[in-house]
């Protein structure tokens, strides 16, 4: 992943600095939105109320994704750049814990149970996938996905399978959670990344980076039913709550493309920011926001109209984001 600062990025966090937003103000909705910044080595509080940054808090460094418990008490932000994960206390703001561990080799994705209890964690030089127990804060166990690349890691609804985006394999290594083994390995293509899957459980969607297109794969069979071809190295997929669409965010377009799932077509493609990133969704399900990593922003986007509604400071390299609940 890039990590040089854009003019766009130096802006945006001067005006964080000054506690400002630019564009039209969003939705009345309220949400905190936590933000990985990567260049900034922080976790950012955006209120996306008003639009403002109202609190940084200093993790380790090159912070790309954050998940945060169904309780809504604690962050978990994996810091690639010095193999650490921080654990961050929500509501006060601070950071509880720095993990530490020969396991982390550069480490990334993460995906929390819905029962709140585990944490898992990517450890892409390391080839594992590793369980973290929420209640102790230590690593629980660890498991070799046998694949080079360990990426990205989503979770089924109910948390009993783990889908993990080998990117130096070209596969999908699929984890049965509660036997702690490994199902099958599903093709994908040539630098898989982003992956997510509609809400119902039903298809999964990954990005392939170096292809330029979308696998969408049946979760049943476990086999691919359609290739689509998107923008130029695709990176992250997020499929909202309605479940209609998944959204593809590009490094080099600052284009997000959005497929339509039935017809397994894009349908439009909005303008964000330099180098879109990471995703997350309002509360509420009628908004998706969007880290612009190069332009150092967070766009607002409504996924009615699939306009950008407004444009928000972002720190200097957003990336990972999620609600802080």
């Amino acid at each position: 992943m890039r990590t040089h600062t854009s003019a766009g990025a130096v802006l945006a966090a001067v005006l964080v600095s000054f506690g400002l937003s630019f564009g039209p103000a969003g939705p009345a909705a309220a949400d905190t939105l936590l933000i990985a910044d990567k260049l900034g080595h922080k976790l950012l509080y955006l209120e996306t109320s008003t639009g403002q940054i109202v609190r940084s808090v200093s993790v380790g460094e090159n912070p790309h994704e954050v998940v945060v418990t169904p309780d809504g008490r604690l962050a978990f932000v994996a810091n690639p750049g010095s193999n650490t994960v921080s654990i961050v206390d929500v509501a006060t703001g601070r950071e509880h814990k720095r993990l530490t561990s020969p396991l982390f080799g550069f480490p990334h994705g993460l995906a929390v149970h819905p029962d709140g209890r585990t944490v898992y964690l990517t450890s892409e030089q390391k080839r594992l996938l590793i369980a973290l127990d929420v209640e102790s804060l230590e690593i629980a166990k660890q498991l070799s996905t046998g694949m080079d690349g360990s990426h990205m890691v989503v979770l089924s609804p109910d948390g009993s399978r783990a889908y993990i985006t080998d990117r130096g394999s070209a596969r999908v290594t699929v984890v049965d959670t509660a036997r702690w083994a490994v199902v099958t390995h599903v093709p994908a293509g040539d630098g898989v990344e982003g992956i997510a899957l509609t809400p119902d459980g039903g298809l999964l969607v990954v990005a392939n980076r170096n292809d330029g297109n979308v696998h969408i794969i049946d979760t049943a069979t476990l086999r691919p039913t359609a290739t689509v071809s998107v923008g130029k190295e695709p990176v992250r997929v997020a499929c909202p709550p309605g479940g209609r669409v998944a959204l593809v965010s590009h490094r080099v377009s600052s284009d997000v493309h959005v497929i339509d799932l039935a017809t397994r077509q894009v349908t439009t493609r909005v303008d964000v920011g330099a180098e879109p990133g990471g995703m997350a969704f309002s509360a509420d399900g009628m908004r998706a926001f969007v880290a612009n990593t190069g332009a150092g922003t967070v766009s607002v986007l409504d996924l009615k109209t699939m306009k950008v509604l407004a444009t928000y400071p972002g720190g200097i390299g957003p990336d990972g984001m999620a609600l802080g609940r």
